[in-house]
């Protein structure tokens, strides 16, 4: 072979390893899941799926590179190294070329006590915002704080906040994060995460609205949104409930609020049970949206049935109803501190149960709000 033919091969050699070079580094760089550039964030995805399928779902992480650490509260001493394991293998082997995590820090991992629902809050004031409930770290209150101060500059920020476990996310802090920012934009009103449920309560222009449902009306498993908010005073959802202001009302005011809901609707129950029929799931949507507004009041679910069987049995009967309806709108994120049920049974017909008709109008359930 003479020199002449070994120089192109040289140079088709050193171009084809550059080659392999650069298709590895854009491996590496280019806009998907395995990219360096990205693996922080889908790492962090990973150990929040892993932590949550080991029962730990309430520990906040965080990634530096591939390095986790996580924060929060468990149970039992014995939880801590579970959860550290149970990250270190969210992603599959460790190792720089690997892209799994290569270190877990479970330092700030401490037994402690939990809360049960688990109930956070903000709320706004003219010039003071409140924070309460519960942080799933101190670094996670010390975040929102931090977040309070950003998006409410002007106002005195107040911290009645604890720290417990039951977060029912790792994400739980970034919900309630975004909460803070979106809850700025409205006039007035306040944000709850409840559980797995996530409310705003409120009034605001179009903008601040359009902001909220944007982000919040399909907040991402394992969460779900309610939104009771109003555009310039206006409930463009419910128009029974125009001339009513929920907001600033009295109990009265609330009361009949409930009572156009339910002038033309009807909670259906299966028959001779408590089990509430798919079919009224959008009038129970409907009275959580005012039960929202109003739950600073407390609120009765009343359940009422006809004459017909036994009166013992239709007492039970009303008020196993009466607890449906009540458990329903505390899933919904009103405050269950605010909410009674209680059974009448025959006692308060509405209509004479001689016929047919008045037996259906009196098996009713009705609301009454009191201060």
């Amino acid at each position: 072979m003479s020199a002449g033919d070994e120089t192109p091969r040289r140079t088709l050699l050193w171009t084809g390893l550059g080659g392999v070079v650069i298709a590895t580094l854009l491996g590496m760089l280019a806009p998907h899941n395995g990219a360096v550039w990205k693996a922080p964030g889908v790492l962090r995805d990973r150990v929040a799926v892993a932590l949550t399928a080991a029962g730990y779902p309430g520990l906040d992480i965080e990634m530096d590179g591939q390095h986790a650490r996580l924060r929060g509260i468990v149970e039992d001493e014995h939880d801590i190294a579970a959860a550290r394991q149970a990250a270190l293998r969210a992603a599959g082997a460790g190792g720089a070329w690997a892209g799994g995590v290569t270190t877990v820090d479970a330092s700030d991992v401490q037994v402690g006590a939990f809360d049960r629902p688990y109930v956070w809050s903000i709320r706004r004031g003219d010039d003071r915002v409140t924070l309460s409930g519960a942080a799933p770290s101190e670094a996670a209150r010390a975040e929102l704080l931090g977040a309070v101060g950003q998006a409410f500059p002007n106002a005195e920020a107040v911290d009645e906040m604890h720290v417990a476990g039951g977060a029912p996310s790792p994400l739980f802090a970034d919900m309630a994060r975004d909460a803070v920012r979106l809850l700025a934009g409205l006039r007035t009103g306040e944000a709850r995460i409840v559980d797995n449920q996530i409310v705003f309560i409120g009034d605001g222009d179009q903008a601040s609205v359009d902001a909220i449902r944007r982000r919040f009306e399909t907040p991402g498993a394992p969460f779900r949104s309610r939104l009771a908010v109003t555009i310039d005073g206006l409930d463009v959802e419910h128009p029974e409930l125009q001339g009513l202001n929920l907001a600033s009302g009295d109990a009265e005011t609330c009361e009949r609020a409930f009572d156009r809901m339910m002038e033309r609707n009807v909670i259906n129950f299966a028959p001779g049970s408590a089990a509430i029929d798919p079919s009224s799931r959008e009038i129970l949507n409907a009275l959580a949206s005012v039960a929202l507004r109003c739950d600073r009041f407390s609120i009765e679910v009343g359940g009422h049935t006809d004459n017909q069987g036994g009166r013992d049995l239709n007492m039970d009967l009303s008020r196993a109803r009466a607890d449906a309806v009540a458990a329903y709108l505390a899933g919904q994120g009103v405050a269950r501190s605010r909410l009674t049920a209680r059974g009448y049974g025959p006692d308060r017909p509405r209509m004479s149960n001689a016929t047919e008709a008045g037996q259906a109008a009196n098996r009713r359930i009705e609301f009454y709000v009191s201060s």
